[in-house]
Order: C-alpha cells, then sequence, then structure tokens
C-alpha cells in the first residue's frame, strides 16, 4: 500500500498553488515505496501532468536523476501511444461517415484545450462515441468492417466492441506502450441506466456538437457544457464502483480554472443537468472532492445552484474521508458507502447496492471483456482472471474488516459536524 503521505506531496505540486518543498523527500525508485509510488502515479493519470507542472516551475531539480528519467521516458511512450490512438480515431471516424452515421467522440482527444493544454499528457485506454440509439446497429456494422467485435449489443445503454486479443493483460503490462487491443465503447447517453440512480440528462446532445480539429484528426464533439456535465458524471458512476482515476479530477478543476469568468457557460451547464435534488447532489460530491484535492474554486453559478445539496452528511464525509478515499490504492476503498442514503434515498435499493459493493459479482471482478481466440489463448486469459479476482478480492477483504473502525470515524465526523459555527456550504 502506498503512503498517504507521499500521495499528498504529489498532490500538493499539483494544486492552484503549487507546492514543491517536500518533493525531496520522495523515497528512491531501487526501494518499494518508490516503486509503489510511481505504480500509483501511473494509475492515477497523473504522471505525466505532475512532470509537466515541475517543467513548467523549472522545479525537476528537485527529482533524483532516476525518477525524473522515468518520467520522461513515460512521456515519451505516451506522445507515441497518443499518435497511434489519434489515427486510429480518425480511421474509426472516417468509417462512421462512409456509413452514414452521425458520432461524437466523448472524453479522449475531445479534451483538449478546456481540459488539459496537451493530449501527450493524457494516459487513454479506449475510444468512446456518442450515437444515437436509432443508429447504434448501423454503428456496429461500421465498427466490424474496421476489425471490431461485441459480443452483445445494447440499444439503451453502452456496447463495448473489441479487436481480436493478442496480449493477456496483466497488472505488470507498460500502461504507456501502444496498444495490442483496441477498444471502442458506443454510448447513447450520457449516463448508463442504473436501477439505483435514476439520473435525468439531456437527450439532445448530437444537436449541439460540433465539428472539431485536434492534432490533425476531425471529429465531432459534444458542446462544452454537454463535455463538463459528462466528465461530472462519469466521475461519480465510477465512484459508485469504489475507484476514480484522480486525473479526471484534475482535468475538471482545470476546466473550471480555464472558464471561471464564462457565467454563460455555467448557466448552461446547470441548465443541461437538470434541476433534481440528484443530479445536485451528484455535481457537491464530485467538485467537493475535486476543490479538496487540487484547490479549484467552483463557479459561482455552479456553488449557488448545488448549495442545499451540500448537507451536513456530505460535507462531513468530504472533510474527513474525501481525500483519503480518492488517494486510495486501485481498486478503492469502500469508505464511499457511508454516502450512500444521500444518494439513494430508498431503503430497499439501497439494500442491494450495498450487497453489490459488499459481495461483488462476476462483472465487478473481471478484466472486463476480453475476446481470447484460440484454446491456449484462452487458458492463459482464464489464470490471468484468477490472479486479477485474487488480489482485488484481497484488497475487498481488507476494506470489508475495517468497515466497523471507519463507522465509528463517520460517527465522530458526523458529530464534530454539527457543532456551533459550521458552514452548511462548507
Amino acid at each position: 500500500m502506498t503512503s498517504s503521505r507521499l500521495k499528498l506531496v504529489i498532490l500538493a505540486a499539483l494544486r492552484q498553488g503549487p507546492d514543491f518543498s517536500a518533493l525531496e523527500s520522495l523515497p528512491t525508485l531501487n526501494k518499494p515505496t518508490g516503486r509503489d509510488l510511481l505504480q500509483w502515479l501511473d494509475r492515477s493519470g497523473l504522471a505525466l501532468t505532475f512532470l509537466r507542472r515541475l517543467q513548467n516551475h523549472n522545479a525537476t531539480g528537485r527529482l533524483s536523476e532516476a525518477w525524473h528519467r522515468a518520467l520522461c521516458r513515460r512521456l515519451a511512450a505516451n506522445a507515441t501511444r497518443t499518435r497511434d490512438m489519434l489515427e486510429e480515431a480518425q480511421r474509426i471516424t472516417a468509417v462512421f461517415c462512409s456509413f452514414g452515421v452521425t458520432a461524437a467522440v466523448l472524453k479522449g482527444i475531445t479534451l483538449a484545450p478546456d481540459f488539459c493544454d496537451d493530449l501527450t499528457l493524457r494516459h487513454q485506454v479506449d475510444f468512446d462515441f456518442f450515437v444515437d440509439r436509432r443508429e447504434v446497429h448501423l454503428a456496429a456494422e461500421a465498427l466490424r468492417s474496421c476489425g471490431y467485435s461485441a459480443i452483445s449489443l445494447n440499444e439503451s445503454g453502452e456496447s463495448c466492441f473489441l479487436t481480436p486479443l493478442r496480449h493477456i493483460p496483466s497488472l505488470n503490462d507498460d500502461l504507456y506502450a501502444i496498444q495490442r487491443q483496441r477498444q471502442v465503447d458506443l454510448h447513447t447517453s450520457l449516463w448508463e441506466p442504473c436501477a439505483w440512480l435514476p439520473v435525468q440528462v439531456p437527450q439532445d446532445c448530437l444537436k449541439f456538437a460540433k465539428p472539431k480539429i485536434v492534432a490533425g484528426v476531425s471529429y465531432l464533439s459534444l458542446s462544452l457544457e454537454d463535455k463538463f456535465l459528462l466528465q461530472v458524471l462519469h466521475a461519480f458512476r465510477h465512484s459508485f464502483r469504489s475507484w476514480i482515476r484522480l486525473s479526471w479530477l484534475f482535468e475538471m478543476a482545470k476546466c473550471m480554472n480555464n472558464h471561471r469568468a464564462d457565467e454563460e457557460l455555467w448557466h448552461k451547464v446547470v441548465s443541461r443537468a437538470g434541476d433534481t435534488g440528484l443530479e445536485k447532489s451528484i455535481f457537491a460530491f464530485v467538485l467537493g472532492l475535486t476543490i479538496r484535492l487540487f484547490g479549484a474554486p467552483i463557479p459561482d453559478v455552479i456553488r449557488r445552484w448545488c448549495a442545499d445539496a451540500m448537507t451536513l452528511s456530505l460535507c462531513a464525509w468530504l472533510d474527513h474521508f474525501g481525500v483519503d478515499w480518492a488517494i486510495s490504492d486501485w481498486p478503492g476503498s469502500l469508505n464511499n458507502l457511508f454516502l450512500t442514503a444521500e444518494f439513494i434515498p430508498d431503503r430497499g435499493l439501497r439494500a442491494q447496492y450495498w450487497r453489490s459493493r459488499l459481495f461483488p459479482g462476476r462483472a465487478q471482478t473481471s478484466l472486463g471483456l476480453v475476446a481470447a481466440n484460440g484454446a491456449k489463448n484462452f487458458l492463459r486469459l482464464q489464470v490471468a482472471r484468477v490472479g486479477y479476482v485474487a488480489h482485488r478480492a484481497a484488497v475487498h477483504l481488507k476494506d470489508i474488516v475495517a468497515l466497523p473502525i471507519q463507522q465509528v470515524r463517520w460517527k465522530r465526523a458526523l458529530e464534530s459536524c454539527r457543532r456551533p459555527g459550521f458552514d452548511e456550504n462548507c
């Protein structure tokens, strides 16, 4: 387990007002603590952003030569990976056009320049496209012509398409290497159907999508307000599965900072997000985490809109559990279970959700959809899956054992937030 103190040293360098004073305390990479911290940086998506922050402030000299070399190697490899993925994105986009499919790119390359300055600083895993549900079958046909296949097709949710497997994934894979297997996720909504969380989202996103060009790649992109809404919902949905990439929150912080004076944009975000208690609570949770981790001020329009969702319980959790939960090692922590009532008021549904987290099914403890061709690859894949599940189970059981102690912490946190003078709007 990576030291929380060392993670906070990294985060201090990435805040709005960066603090590099403790970087000399980073352990050397020939020690397990140093290697664990570097792995956490990779998985959090912050490794390359951390390097760029140091470069921009002439602070790379605070790192050891080994640390600097390791981060520079990652940046060079990711630049090659990014160029390769841009070429594939262009190929898929062109095929969609040839089939007459209107498809907007989601996340990934569309986040520059509003959410990130340089695409080579982002570690992208797959491709996401938004299509009208009436064009799902035609879009699937287009992807099959590109060499992708799907086990099933979902007209009202997400469909996952993969190229043939040429490598069995492992926890030790180089995240920055060129992809050996590609994945395309087709979406028909900004929010996938969920029994516990009936989030209302706009259905006319393609109407406001516009053509864009980034790094020579032409594509259709959602409006900025819809992109911001999607980033918030995406981070929240993953949080309900126990873990998020910190880079997602960092990118939202950057977007809020880049457009802090654009009140028209934030009014549009509010309008697109709707006006129910659930959507407000989601924004309060995600942006509350963002400001505590990276110090980015929440736009006044958003702050006023979701102020009544910033309850005592949510403030208590954000102040006493939020940062520790967010920086936890993959595959995450169960400590966000204490917030369940904030988002799932129905006791029956809440109990179902708790059971799904405490006793995860196969879908939550798998390597995902991996198409293995041939008996040998299939056997190797099953061995890899066993190791993957064993790792997740070990972390999960440790978390379950610690829950009673965390429950005591939670009760104390709630009591401290009920003292006179507490600001209910955090």
